[in-house]
């Protein structure tokens, strides 16, 4: 992106017709496999027949279960609607906050939203007729998780407030023994069960920085994106978000038009990819046609799939159409950023793909506003009213907004396995895990969105249902 002169609109259209061209042949292709897959495992009924089969479990200790699962987002209400299909009840949830959701409960900050289509980022098994947007909110997805709770009757086997400490194999009962901590009253308590489902996902735990001296010394107010703070009265104050990524780039611009800020400094580490968002709003006649037939939102749904999934082949071994959609997305860049010093501290230094490419439609507008500052350079020290960077600059600030994002490479949960084997050690060197859900040393447990299953193009719910 060094070049600051837009592309020729015919070269503009070229690259628009290519990038339909390549999701066209994608769908294609992928509806046919869909075809071929029905018509083998389906019609000629050689696939396992789930529905028709029922787990039978007996234990002569009433405080055993056959499961218990760790989380109650996408993950953890997936696997329990799924032992409750195959007959199975004597399982237990644990979840430490006091909804379920997951990270789409504990993620609340200003502009929260799914960046896949909302088609798509559901259960396959429970499709949603009535989304309001392609790309729904936090709000709207949190109340779908609520329904699919009550509808399959999930609620009543979920402790809430419950937060697990420790997860102990035990070798002379073959189980395992969870410790957990309530949250208001304090009080320990252990659950045993015959298999331990981890279903914390990857974004459950806030990340702050560590190397920024003099974090506890701020006397303004701060929170996390991830551990949003309603209370916080943005008014008039000047506010610092940390961070650039998927959360910040949603936050900041809600914090610049909605709240009343009076100034806003943006402390940018990389710069990154920034594509427009189409999120349309649904229309009340395609809401009446996914009721109605339902067949056709899984048309649309599996034609989501394959759009998405086109993309992989493009960042994994460099087919060229990798280079259309860059071009596409810097053409997009360059003529909404004018300023050529704000370009290069804008220009991403990384290759178009190697990281999660965002989506926003007021990111670039925002900052250029004039009560917004964007701060390249990496902080030093956070004084008790001010932020101070290497090169020396202090920022005064009120309100400090860390969108740091997660601790996606520490163990969540201490886990022990047989003899006593630490998970953390054992992945000390390399986390590794067989097909991302099973460890071993750890007999009985099951990781779902384990090492190696995130996905960085298409939707984690069509992973998480694979695994399930």
């Amino acid at each position: 992106m060094s070049s600051t002169d837009l592309m020729p609109k015919w070269q503009l259209r070229a690259l628009i017709a290519i990038s339909y061209l390549t999701w066209t042949i994608s769908i294609i292709f992928g509806l046919i496999g869909h075809l071929f897959y029905w018509l083998i495992f389906n019609s000629f009924g050689r696939s396992y027949d789930k529905k028709g089969s029922k787990l039978e479990w007996t234990s002569d200790n009433e405080d055993e279960h056959y499961a218990i699962i760790i989380g109650a987002g996408f993950s953890g209400l997936g696997m329990s609607i799924k032992l409750k299909e195959l007959g199975m009840d004597k399982f237990v949830v644990l979840e430490r906050h006091s909804h379920v959701g997951g990270t789409w409960y504990a993620n609340r900050y200003p502009g929260c939203q799914v960046d896949i289509p909302s088609n798509l980022y559901s259960y396959s098994f429970e499709m949603n007729s009535q989304w309001n947007y392609d790309y729904s909110g936090q709000p709207e997805l949190a109340d779908y998780l609520e329904k699919c709770t009550d509808k399959y009757g999930i609620r009543s086997c979920i402790q809430f407030n419950t937060t697990v400490t420790r997860c102990d194999w035990l070798d002379e009962r073959q189980l395992w023994r969870v410790t957990t901590v309530h949250k208001d009253s304090g009080d320990e308590k252990y659950y045993y069960g015959r298999h331990l489902i981890g279903a914390y996902g990857l974004l459950s735990n806030a990340s702050y920085p560590t190397d920024i001296e003099g974090i506890k010394t701020f006397e303004g107010e701060m929170c996390h994106t991830a551990e949003w703070n309603d209370k916080i009265n943005f008014k008039e104050k000047r506010v610092a978000v940390v961070g650039t990524g998927s959360s910040a780039i949603q936050c900041i611009p809600q914090l610049h038009k909605n709240f009343g800020v009076s100034h806003l400094y943006v402390f940018q580490r990389t710069p990154p990819w920034v594509a427009t968002l189409k999120n349309r709003a649904v229309t009340p006649f395609e809401k009446n046609i996914f009721t109605a037939v339902p067949l056709i939102q899984k048309f649309l749904r599996a034609c989501i799939y394959w759009r998405l999934e086109s993309t992989v082949f493009s960042f994994v071994y460099r087919w060229p159409i990798r280079f259309v959609a860059q071009n596409l997305v810097r053409y997009i860049f360059l003529r909404q950023v004018k300023d050529p010093e704000l370009r290069q501290k804008l220009t991403p230094t990384s290759d178009f793909g190697c990281k999660r490419i965002l989506l926003s439609n007021d990111w670039y507008s925002t900052l250029q506003q004039p009560n917004v500052t964007l701060v390249t350079n990496r902080i030093r020290q956070v004084k008790p009213h001010s932020i101070v960077t290497y090169d020396g600059d202090e920022y005064p600030v009120d309100i400090i907004v860390w969108s740091t994002g997660f601790k996606v490479h520490s163990l969540n949960v201490p886990m022990f396995g047989i003899q006593g084997q630490s998970l953390e050690k054992q992945w000390s060197q390399t986390v590794q895990a067989y097909r991302g859900a099973t460890v071993p040393n750890f007999p009985n447990m099951f990781l779902l969105l384990g090492p190696n299953t995130g996905l960085g193009h298409n939707s984690v719910v069509v992973m998480i249902e694979a695994q399930l």
